[in-house]
């Protein structure tokens, strides 16, 4: 015998879940936040408008507005993701038991080169001139990440033989903070014609092979 489903009792055709609205408020503003991020690291602060940012990220400027009520918070908010996602991925590479001090030395320079390639030196400027208590929020975080993790690598380096014990840690770290702060400067970069990678690239060379023994220096040269 055949059986059909009345009109009352036939399947319904699945429908596709609604996303609550708290969901597409975070879908939102987190692209707004990845279209601003990228803006400025290319651009810098100051040459992005935020109708600019609306029309890269397919929003009204109103919507930008309801999750950042001004341009300076957009700015603030990507920066502190931004520093906080820095922050731990060099703190996973300073840690990482499973590798040497010295070969984690090299992974973090090329980590900090690559994230300088991607800045454009307008920003470092606008945001010197512009947020300096934004700028301020990322020195801080870059101090603590020296004083702290940087120290405690030199420290172990020290003890398995990758870096001369005749050279103090608290000095070595104090040289390497002032050179970065000083060399990563717009001013500078004009000056050299040279990229912020570069830069920082040769900068640390010269720092950090001084740093390693005659051994690890050997090593250091022949890793890919």
């Amino acid at each position: 015998m055949t059986t059909t489903l009345s009109p009352k009792r036939r399947a319904m055709p699945a429908q596709m879940p609604h996303r609550s609205p708290r969901i597409q408020a975070a879908d939102m503003r987190r692209r707004i936040l990845d279209v601003a991020r990228e803006q400025y690291m290319r651009l810098g602060f100051s040459a992005v408008t935020m109708d600019e940012t609306a029309a890269s990220a397919g929003v009204s400027k109103k919507t930008v507005y309801l999750h950042f009520p001004s341009k300076e918070a957009l700015l603030q908010a990507v920066a502190h993701e931004s520093v906080e996602a820095c922050n731990a991925a060099m703190r996973a590479i300073l840690h990482d038991a499973s590798s040497e001090p010295r070969l984690r030395l090299k992974r973090m320079m090329d980590y900090v080169a690559g994230i300088y390639g991607e800045m454009s030196g307008a920003l470092v400027h606008d945001m010197k001139r512009s947020a300096p208590e934004i700028w301020q929020e990322i020195e801080s975080g870059r101090q603590k990440l020296i004083q702290e993790d940087f120290s405690a690598l030199l420290k172990e380096g020290r003890t398995k033989g990758d870096f001369r014990k005749d050279v103090d840690t608290q000095v070595f770290l104090l040289i390497y903070a002032e050179v970065v702060r000083h060399v990563l400067n717009p001013a500078v970069f004009a000056k050299l014609n040279m990229t912020p990678t570069r830069v920082f690239e040769t900068t640390c060379r010269v720092l950090f092979e001084g740093l390693l023994t005659e051994k690890a220096r050997k090593e250091y040269h022949e890793t890919p």
